[in-house]
């Protein structure tokens, strides 16, 4: 008997694609402003084409939600993954060469990809859950995903403490891509190893996770899909959309885009803009990726371990849990940060003590550890709420969680750190409620779940998590249309569906969600 079954080995393989995908793509983030800067002074491009492609990257990534889950359903996870991957490695391969119009492009394509690739992945992971695994396999896999961060963070790290104390990012990193300049002189050739360098390793990057996805077997549990209802398959996510559950459940995304938003943008500017840290503010910044690194993949082992534990225990708990640690990092920051810390370069004290590195990693650490509890929770949530409609389900995650974020990088440039943490705040609370009465109607209904079709019944045991309860008056039912058919002898009768007859007769959903036809 092997030691870990298929489901897992398909996680596992998943993990390591997005891994693979997110090493590139983290740690080219962190040189890309440097890059386009020394772009900029050559006359090669526009001094904000940084934010210009970020802020369409975000714009697509937002809107293409809409369409990731039809494309999804026709494309199946797998290769949708794989057009993601290849979407990321025509992102990078444009900073061999770089190019205004191209680079603006390629943003607009990564949007199109990361809409398609997360969405993917969600339902991939549907696929090989069941009740009992949901929990595991999603902790698992954002553990994998989320170690990318921390090579990154250690990638970052090197690049700002070899080249020595500075708090500028564009001199100091292409001082330091300096290093890697090789010169190959032959009888005609001169060949300069340069930013290319790092560019071709963070696009073979890229090309290998596609390798990975496209190796991906057949999810273990596959959904039945009508590929051939284009119609059907685009309205289906919007019909999810305004069901009861997906209402509520889009403020609960609403906050991981807006933490998200402050853990991977605002925080640590403030952390490079507080000076009395340290000169070499921006290395402390790149251990401040590492400890939010080790941060997710504690709590995602952390969930791992506790496996089927998580059902008893509750989600609701493991999110009372990861809103607790939030809240004291947001206690945190408004003690150890100036208000100003988030606009501009400050020597003022924080807001009730002087600036404190030990309280500024810690405080980094903890972000990562609550937005890891959060978004492992929720993969299972959907996982297990919607499993045949999982594509659309994580592409309104997606949809929710970007649109927030991009709106928390719009007016974080006009608001002072405090007002982002009174924000953040208000929204976990709020966010922490919808989650739990969600999860509570969702616990009081088992028997019944959102992506329900009866007629699959009939193969139930195909899939653990598909064991719903006949409730005591259908077998009742059940057993008495049985007897009667037995003692008929007409062969009109030997043909009929018993199990069809008793569910138009006496099975009845009280939700009025489950109620919803995909």
């Amino acid at each position: 008997m092997p030691l870990l079954d298929i489901p897992t080995l398909n996680v596992i393989q998943l993990g390591l694609g997005f891994f693979s995908t997110f090493f590139a793509f983290n740690s080219q983030g962190f040189i890309e402003e440097a890059v386009i800067d020394s772009a900029a002074d050559n006359g090669n491009l526009n001094k904000h084409a940084g934010y210009y492609s970020l802020s369409i990257i975000y714009a697509v990534f937002t809107v293409a939600n809409f369409v990731a889950a039809p494309i999804v359903d026709i494309l199946t996870p797998k290769w949708a993954m794989v057009v993601g991957s290849l979407c990321y490695a025509i992102f990078q391969a444009g900073f061999l060469f770089l190019n205004e119009w191209y680079l603006y492009a390629s943003s607009a394509l990564l949007g199109l990809g990361a809409s398609i690739i997360w969405t993917g992945q969600g339902s991939y992971l549907s696929q090989n859950c069941t009740k009992e695994t949901t929990s595991r396999n999603s902790s698992m896999l954002w553990a994998m995903s989320e170690s990318s961060l921390l090579g990154g963070g250690v990638f970052l790290f090197i690049v700002f403490s070899v080249q020595g104390a500075s708090d500028q990012i564009p001199t100091s990193t292409v001082r330091f891509l300096q290093h890697f300049q090789m010169t190959l002189v032959s009888s005609s050739t001169t060949v300069f190893f340069q930013i290319n360098i790092l560019y071709s390793v963070f696009t073979v990057l890229s090309v290998i996770s596609t390798f990975i996805f496209a190796f991906l077997r057949t999810p273990f549990y596959p959904e039945t899909v009508d590929r051939k209802n284009y119609g059907k398959l685009v309205g289906s996510t919007f019909k999810l959309m305004f069901t009861k559950k997906m209402i509520l459940l889009a403020f609960v995304f609403a906050y991981t885009g807006i933490e998200q938003s402050f853990w991977t943008g605002i925080y640590p500017t403030c952390i490079s803009f507080t000076k009395q840290l340290g000169s070499n503010t921006n290395a402390l910044l790149a251990l401040n990726a590492i400890c939010t690194g080790f941060g997710q993949i504690a709590a995602g082992v952390l969930s791992g371990l506790l496996g089927d534990k998580v059902r008893k225990i509750g989600r609701d708990t493991l999110v009372l849990i990861g809103t607790t640690v939030h809240l004291i990092v947001f206690a945190l920051c408004f003690i150890n940060f100036p208000q100003d810390s988030s606009l501009k370069k400050t020597d003022e004290m924080g807001g009730l003590i002087q600036p404190n590195l030990a309280i500024a990693l810690i405080a980094g650490g903890l972000l990562g550890f609550g937005d890891a509890i959060w978004n492992t929770q929720i993969y299972s949530f959907l996982c297990d709420t919607f499993p045949k409609q999982s594509a659309q389900a994580f592409s309104l995650f997606k949809l929710y969680q970007s649109a927030l974020s991009c709106a928390a990088f719009f007016y974080a440039p006009v608001l002072q750190l405090y007002w982002h943490l009174v924000i953040l705040v208000v929204t976990s609370l709020f966010a922490a409620c919808c989650f739990f009465y969600v999860e509570r109607i969702s616990r009081d209904k088992t028997s019944v779940r959102d992506s329900y079709n009866f007629e699959e019944d009939k193969v139930t045991n195909l899939r653990g998590d598909v064991q719903y309860r006949i409730n005591e008056n259908e077998q009742h039912n059940s057993g008495n249309l049985k007897k009667k058919l037995g003692e008929c002898k007409s062969d009109n009768y030997k043909n009929i569906n018993i199990l069809s007859d008793v569910t138009m007769t006496s099975r009845k959903s009280t939700d009025p969600d489950e109620d919803v036809k995909f």
